[in-house]
């Protein structure tokens, strides 16, 4: 395993200490359930957690989600510069939030938020980057980087729900400064829509291939242990 860099313990303590005003909330809400695979490449899950660990591939559900990227964009508030990219699936998810992030524009460097449908209005220094293509559509993604903190979490939704609170995203975070800068950088290659573009994505970033129908039979279980 590589040594933490300096920036990355830096983050990593930022980020622990804007995730409290969301951990009481986030222990309200369903776990997040931890995913590996054995020597046969088969999916496992692992212990539930209340909070994930960084580096890991969880399954979580939408609350986990928005409360680690709410620490995210705070650590980005905190630092007040560098880029910061977000993934809406649909702008209409956007607008709840959009004060927060116009606040966090006018400090930062620069505010991409991807999404699809109608682009919304007098956002101020937001861009925002049209994402069509439904493939794209599938992904979460927070990223932040700067000189001086880098983090990101990205998931991919594994179940077909259309209510975000039914949402399920298998994924991870991460505070490593070369993992950040390599997924900002292809991440931001698909903006070209090219569908070679697009796979080289999804086969750089590959998920665990979980079926929805083990995950609820295991979150059923009184005492889940390792099946």
């Amino acid at each position: 395993m590589l040594t933490k860099t300096n920036c990355e313990k830096a983050t990593t303590k930022r980020f622990k200490n804007k995730l409290k005003p969301y951990h009481h909330h986030f222990e309200r809400c369903n776990k997040a359930v931890c995913v590996h695979q054995n020597r046969q490449d088969k999916v496992r899950l692992g212990d539930i957690v209340t909070i994930p660990d960084s580096d890991l591939h969880h399954v979580m559900d939408s609350e986990a989600m928005l409360a680690i990227s709410h620490a995210i964009e705070d650590v980005a508030g905190e630092v007040r510069h560098g880029e910061l990219i977000a993934t809406f699936q649909d702008f209409k998810n956007f607008l709840p939030y959009k004060k927060r992030y116009m606040s966090l524009a006018e400090d930062l460097d620069a505010v991409r938020v991807w999404g699809c449908g109608a682009i919304p209005k007098n956002c101020g220094k937001i861009d925002f980057v049209q994402a069509e293509e439904e493939r794209i559509r599938r992904y979460w993604l927070v990223l932040f980087d700067s000189d001086e903190s880098r983090a990101v979490l990205l998931c991919k939704q594994v179940n077909k729900a259309v209510k975000f609170e039914d949402k399920k995203f298998i994924g991870f975070y991460s505070f490593n400064p070369y993992l950040v800068q390599s997924i900002r950088w292809r991440f931001n290659l698909l903006s070209s829509g090219l569908s070679r573009v697009i796979s080289h994505w999804e086969k750089s970033y590959p998920f665990p291939d979980l079926k929805m129908r083990d995950l609820e039979r295991y979150l059923k279980q009184p005492d889940a242990v390792d099946v």
